[in-house]
């Protein structure tokens, strides 16, 4: 399995017969690194988690045709837009070019993506995170940190063997919670932070924190991990 950091929370993953990209931003082009013709003869899809612009670049829709489309019911394309698309809901699971979808419910907007292929299960948490903000008041944190417990309960007792989770250094100390919370909980093989607005030291700063090679070391946009 080749997984491939774009930007953001962008990754594309190479399966034996699957290339997944989720939640492509390229930021105006910046950080336009996909190329279809790279993966002949592979089923290329895109999710897409909500409708936020850094999750959701309209790029994608240029490919329309080539690829097939995994998107948050509440990112709706236009009528008569001609590309493959499933829209998918919070707490589903759906089949689609032979791949099981999961989905939950993100405590911000849209979902979050479990997906089995190639004997393979990925995570991609979208903006599903622990947003414990310093300074916002109590209520606010503890029904953040309510939802986001509840939601990873849903994948106790799955394997996760790569799992892409927010690190936003923008919530200070509180920044790895989220990863603290899923591997006590879950676990993971690996796990690449994301999220992070370019501060790539939210990486060494987790494998410093705790978790060792467990967190993939993204130094640059673009950069390719192969397991």
């Amino acid at each position: 399995m080749n997984v491939i950091y774009l930007n953001h929370s962008g990754f594309l993953v190479e399966t034996e017969n699957k290339v997944l990209v989720f939640d492509y931003y390229s930021q105006g082009g910046r950080f336009d690194f996909f190329d279809p013709k790279h993966y002949t003869g592979k089923d290329i899809i895109f999710f897409v988690s909500h409708n936020h612009n850094d999750h959701f670049d309209t790029r994608i829709l240029d490919w329309a045709g080539t690829v097939s489309y995994v998107i948050s019911d509440e990112t709706r394309f236009s009528s008569d837009f001609k590309g493959e698309v499933l829209y998918v809901s919070p707490h589903e699971a759906y089949q689609f070019r032979g791949m099981e979808v999961e989905t939950l419910l993100s405590n911000d907007e849209g979902v979050a993506f479990v997906v089995e292929v190639d004997g393979k299960t990925i995570y991609h948490a979208g903006d599903l995170n622990w947003w414990h903000w310093n300074g916002e008041s109590k209520e606010f944190n503890d029904e953040i940190a309510k939802s986001y417990q509840e939601e990873i309960q849903q994948l106790k007792g799955r394997s996760i063997d790569v799992a892409f989770i927010p690190a936003d250094l923008r919530l200070e100390d509180k920044y790895s919670w989220a990863t603290d919370y899923f591997m006590q909980e879950i676990g993971a093989a690996v796990v690449f932070p994301m999220h992070f607005w370019g501060r790539f030291e939210a990486c060494t700063m987790l494998q410093e924190k705790l978790y060792g090679n467990k967190i993939c070391s993204i130094t640059k946009e673009n950069q390719k991990f192969t397991f």
